[in-house]
C-alpha cells in the first residue's frame, strides 16, 4: 500500500516465504527468498525489494550473516536495490546496551529510518526523529568507507551518548542511511495510526522505483546497490536536525538527530526532485 501509494504507476509485486532461518529458527528465512532471487532471471526479477522486518544482529551467527552479505552483493551487483526497515526499538537498548539490527546494519543494504511531522508539517524539513527509529552501529562488519566522512562528523558533535557507557563499536557499519515518515499511516485491515519503520521503508521504496523509472526512460540502467550514490548526494535528502530515538528507560533518550548524518535518520527523508537530477545524470 505504501509502494504503490507513493508510485501507483511502478508495477509492484509481493514476495512472501514462510518457514524460519536454519541458523535460528526464532529468525526470518531470508536465504529462502535470496536463493529465489538469485534464481530467478533479469528479464522477471524486481530491480527493487523493500523489507519491513530484522532481528537483532546478535542473534545471527557470524557465518550466517555473512552468507547473507554474499547475497546481498549479488543483488546490488544486478542492478537490485534492498531497502530494509532499520527497526521500531531505539537504539535498541538490551542489559544496558545499544544493540544492532540486522539485516539493517549490512553495508550491503540501504537501512531506512524513520520521522514524524514537526511544526510546519507538511512543508519540506518540517520533520523530526521518531522516538521508535532504529539505529547504530554494527558489531559484525566494518564502517565502509563511503560513511565514514560523515559518520565520524557526527560522533565529534555534543551531546552523543558516551559509546563506552553503551558498548557502542562506533568503528562499524553505521545505519541508518535514509528515513522516511514512520507513522499515522493507515493500512488495511488495521485503518489508521499505524506506526513504524515498517512504513518508512516501503515509502522509500516508492521513491527509488520512481527514480530507476527516470533511469529506464532515458535507456540507463536501474540504480542497484544505492548507498555510495546517496552519501555522495547528501545534498539532495532533507536533512533532519531535531528528535532522537528511545534509548535505555521509559525517558531516557539514544541517538540524536544532528546536522548532517546522524544514528536515527540516516542522511534525512528523500528529496525526489533534487534525487531526480542527480541520477538522470549517471551513466
Amino acid at each position: 500500500e505504501a509502494i504503490t501509494g507513493v508510485a501507483g504507476n511502478v508495477d509492484s509485486e509481493f514476495w512472501g516465504f514462510g518457514g524460519a532461518s536454519p541458523d535460528n529458527p526464532g529468525n526470518e528465512p531470508f536465504m529462502k527468498w535470496l536463493t529465489q532471487v538469485s534464481s530467478t532471471g533479469d528479464e522477471d526479477i524486481p530491480r527493487l525489494f523493500s523489507t519491513s522486518y530484522g532481528e537483532d544482529e546478535s542473534s545471527w551467527s557470524y557465518a550466517a550473516a555473512a552468507r547473507l552479505n554474499t547475497e546481498f552483493m549479488k543483488a546490488g551487483a544486478r542492478g537490485i536495490s534492498l531497502l530494509y526497515a532499520s527497526g521500531d526499538s531505539g537504539a535498541n537498548c538490551k542489559s544496558g546496551k545499544f544493540t544492532p539490527n540486522m539485516p539493517a546494519s549490512s553495508p550491503y543494504v540501504t537501512a531506512v529510518g524513520g520521522t514524524q511531522p514537526a511544526s510546519g508539517y507538511p512543508a519540506p524539513g518540517s520533520e523530526s526523529a521518531i522516538g521508535l527509529s532504529s539505529g547504530g552501529f554494527s558489531n559484525y562488519w566494518p564502517m565502509p568507507d563511503w560513511q565514514k566522512t560523515a559518520v565520524e562528523g557526527y560522533l565529534k558533535q555534543s551531546g552523543i551518548p558516551a559509546p563506552e557507557k553503551y558498548a557502542v563499536n562506533t568503528t562499524g557499519r553505521a545505519f541508518p542511511d535514509i528515513a522516511a515518515q514512520a507513522t499515522d499511516f493507515c493500512v488495511t485491515p488495521f485503518g489508521c495510526g499505524v506506526a513504524g519503520t515498517s512504513c518508512a521503508s516501503p515509502t522509500v521504496a516508492g521513491i527509488i522505483g520512481l527514480l530507476n523509472d527516470v533511469r529506464l526512460q532515458n535507456g540507463k540502467p536501474t540504480l542497484g546497490f544505492l548507498n555510495p550514490m546517496l552519501y555522495e548526494n547528501a545534498g539532495a535528502l532533507n536533512d533532519i536536525t531535531t528528535g532522537s530515538s528511545n534509548g535505555c528507560g521509559l525517558f531516557s533518550k539514544g541517538w540524536p538527530a544532528k546536522t548532517g548524518w546522524d544514528a536515527v535518520t540516516g542522511l534525512g527523508t528523500p528529496d525526489y526532485a533534487k534525487l531526480a537530477k542527480v541520477v538522470a545524470s549517471l551513466p
